[in-house]
């Protein structure tokens, strides 16, 4: 076959059925979707009315320097425009960046378990994909800092360090102080990417782009809309890089990468600050609740600094469980994927919808 060798080590995405394909399957008349982060509401009032103005003019190609929300953004971070680059989501700039760091016969280290497109950003142009260990639920940044510092598996050079912050699936957060000095000591030719998806959920929040106001070169701090803003359908992320970083992202990425509907929406969303503040309380409460729950039936829960909560399921299957709570009309991530085979994460919801996870955990351990 005329394909790249490479594409045989990367696992195709399998995505879950619509939900209501399995309500109609599993006889329910509602499923509560708590699986993949998604923000517990909908776009706010500014967003909606952007991206329905917006819609009128489909026919146009979208502007592929996103001039308006990069300057948004700029202006928010304190950071010149030219450190702004505007992604399909989070997702695509993680790709872009293994795209524009990475080799084939090169190494990208992440911890273990994290974000599985981090291993596919790797994999996917025929580099090593180093997982290291988490220590107690947490980043170990020595041990990452220790792979940086020697050579890769197979000859490799590690060439792209990432690092979720707080940490998809466990909700960990790396200390301020100790992150400063891991980048410190992070040798200049590898690319550190901190993925801040979940930043403002955070107590206290990741200082990703105080980091590049210092003038650091070699990193990229990724953030999303598709959590706090609600427009996660819109697919809609950007980074914040250094200046050589940042040109080198504007090269690799595709030119309207980003629709018009989502910039304009995304742009709109950012002056909403007090609603925006309403979510973040919202969720640091929602989180608190949900692991009291999970403790309540068995599972270790961790503390997490995300707007999920993660747990491990003891001596049992987090594939099992949540599958018994599908069957209870409710989706939470097992998480096999992620490298923790007897674990589930569960996403805040609505209140109501808390309230029902919570009282359906309960049955489920009664039995």
């Amino acid at each position: 076959m005329p394909l790249r060798d490479a594409l045989e080590k990367v696992d195709p995405y399998e995505p879950q059925p619509p939900m209501r394909v399995l309500a109609e399957r599993l006889g329910l008349e509602r499923i509560v979707k708590l699986a993949s982060n998604e923000g517990a509401f909908g776009p706010l009032p500014a967003s909606l009315a952007a991206y329905r103005a917006a819609a009128a003019e489909l026919n146009r190609y979208p502007d592929g320097g996103a001039t308006g929300l990069r300057e948004g953004l700029a202006a928010v971070h304190g950071l010149p425009t030219a450190q702004v680059v505007p992604g399909n989501g989070a997702d695509e700039l993680i790709r872009l960046c293994g795209l524009a760091a990475l080799d084939a016969g090169d190494a990208a280290v992440l911890p273990w378990p994290s974000f599985p497109s981090y291993l596919t950003a790797a994999t996917v142009h025929g580099a090593d994909a180093v997982r290291v260990p988490l220590r107690e639920r947490a980043l170990d940044l020595e041990a990452v800092l220790a792979v940086c510092q020697r050579s890769a598996p197979a000859g490799g050079r590690v060439r792209l360090v990432f690092l979720a912050n707080p940490n998809n699936p466990t909700g960990s957060l790396l200390d301020h102080a100790e992150l400063r000095d891991f980048l410190d000591a992070l040798p200049p030719s590898i690319l550190c990417v901190l993925d801040e998806a979940y930043a403002e959920y955070a107590e206290p929040e990741p200082e990703g782009p105080a980091l590049l106001r210092e003038g650091r070169d070699g990193l990229c701090v990724l953030r999303t809309f598709s959590k706090l803003y609600g427009l996660a359908a819109v697919r809609i992320g950007y980074a914040l890089a250094s200046p050589a970083v940042a040109a080198a992202l504007d090269r690799v990425r595709p030119i309207f990468n980003v629709s018009q509907p989502a910039q304009e929406a995304a742009l709109a969303g950012l002056g909403e600050r007090d609603a925006l503040t309403e979510r973040v309380l919202h969720v640091r409460e929602s989180r608190e609740r949900l692991r009291e729950a999970l403790r309540g039936a068995g599972l270790c829960a961790a503390p997490s600094q995300a707007n999920f909560v993660f747990a491990d399921v003891p001596g049992g299957s987090g594939d099992e469980l949540a599958d018994r709570l599908l069957r209870e009309g409710f989706i939470v991530r097992a998480m096999r994927g992620f490298g923790a085979i007897g674990a589930i994460r569960v996403t805040c919801g609505t209140d109501e919808e808390n309230a029902a996870f919570s009282a359906a955990l309960s049955r489920i351990a009664a039995r």
